[in-house]
């Protein structure tokens, strides 16, 4: 039944046929990209982390510096300290330094950072993925209630042409004026519901508007909706939490405070730098004919009041917490995977429960009409009748985009829809 109910889904509306030029799903999701915010906003805080890559390796590499001074003081008085410290002192040097050894905490740092910023493509990954959603409820929306407004257009006809029969049977003298009154009054109804639904458009549509930058009139129509679906057994889903763009960004974060340990240990180990000065112009006396130096700086650290030892211990509470926080992330990503299954599987029997529904009320209110008319029925059960066919019919085109809706949320938790190229300045 469920394979069944599965196809049922095609028939989304009558305006998916048409062959004028129309948005479709894609293209709105495109505009959205071009236009929104957001996908400017996660590309920036991308190129930000990579850039911090670049400044943690760059302090691997020498620092080169070129140095001037110039001191006074008064002289001395005696001639042996003046030849040591001159009244004035010029200075101007290269000075090179090089990191030799630090713990191999620059190594962690570097591997940090890469860690972070596969962490941020993802989450950035997650942001557009989630835009991809929000059009598609939009669009969805915006179908539905055209589609709305159709089935009402539809049934404000056949109002008319039983109003104009009663009335006319009024005439005739075979039915009494409250039966006309009855489907005025259903008409009138309908006709308020009717301006409700526009208005709802109306707004539905500057929503759609402000999110994908298109007009509030482009037409809406996408071939690819009316295609065929159909379901996967459910574990196949939940086999792909792992591939989620919030799951492997929560694991790239818990690589990275993986690392954090290990650049808080390294401060309990020697550092050894390795500095260079090369002299242009040096104070008068002693040192002036020493153009150069060199000095090799090892220090261990003995004792800095616990310090060292409490951001190691402050690391590995963060790399728990993160290891918690993708625990927590993978038994969410796992319900809603199976909320919107169950979800989806049970739109799809509603739509199957629909389209009976539909026929049986169809034929139930022209099987009436035709007894009506002569006398064997009702005017009230054909005014019933006609009602049901009405919520059956609207009913069922909005089970439909729901089920549709169902689907793509569904395919968003399971990590089955693909991420766009974005162009990055």
């Amino acid at each position: 039944m469920l394979r069944k109910t599965s196809l049922s889904i095609v028939c989304l509306s009558a305006v998916l046929s048409s062959g004028a030029y129309s948005a479709t799903l894609q293209e709105a999701y495109q505009s959205a990209l071009q236009k929104n915010e957001t996908v400017g906003i996660q590309n920036e805080q991308v190129q930000q982390i990579r850039e911090r890559v670049k400044q943690v390796r760059g302090g691997m590499f020498p620092q080169i510096n070129a140095n001037a001074t110039y001191f006074m003081q008064p002289a001395p008085s005696d001639p042996v300290a003046k030849q040591f410290f001159p009244e004035r002192q010029t200075t101007v040097a290269l000075t090179a330094n090089q990191v030799l050894f630090r713990g191999l905490r620059e190594f962690a740092a570097v591997r940090q950072q890469k860690d972070l910023v596969q962490s941020q493509e993802e989450i950035r990954n997650q942001a557009l993925i989630q835009l991809y959603q929000d059009v598609t409820s939009s669009y969805l929306n915006i179908l539905t209630l055209e589609q709305d407004l159709d089935n009402i257009s539809v049934q404000l006809k056949i109002y008319d042409e039983r109003v104009k029969e009663l009335s006319s049977r009024v005439r005739r003298g075979e039915s009494s004026s409250s039966d006309a009154l009855t489907a005025q009054s259903s008409q009138a109804a309908l006709n308020a519901e009717f301006e409700i639904i526009t208005g709802n458009l109306k707004m539905a549509r500057e929503a759609f508007a402000f999110l994908t930058g298109l007009p509030t009139t482009e037409p809406l129509t996408d071939p690819e909706l009316a295609k065929s679906v159909k379901i996967a057994p459910l574990q196949s889903y939940l086999d792909r939490i792992e591939s989620r763009h919030d799951v492997k960004a929560a694991r790239s974060q818990h690589q990275a405070m993986e690392e954090e340990v290990s650049i808080a240990k390294g401060a309990h180990w020697p550092s050894l730098d390795l500095t260079g000065n090369y002299y242009f112009k040096r104070p008068d006396g002693f040192s002036e004919d020493l153009n150069w130096d060199v000095q090799l700086k090892l220090t261990v650290p003995l004792f800095e009041g616990g310090t060292t030892q409490s951001r190691v211990r402050e690391a590995a509470s963060k790399r728990i917490e993160a290891d918690l926080l993708l625990s927590r992330l993978r038994r969410q990503a796992d319900q809603e995977i199976r909320a919107y299954y169950e979800n989806f599987k049970t739109r799809l029997k509603q739509v199957e429960a629909l389209e009976k529904a539909g026929e049986l009320s169809e034929r139930n209110y022209k099987v009436l009409q035709k007894d009506y008319r002569r006398g064997l029925a009702r005017n009230i059960d054909v005014q019933m009748a006609l009602t049901d066919f009405r919520i059956a019919a609207r009913a069922l085109d909005q089970a439909r985009f729901a089920a549709q809706m169902e689907l793509v949320k569904l395919k968003v938790a399971s990590a089955e829809i693909e991420v766009p190229k974005v162009k990055e300045d």
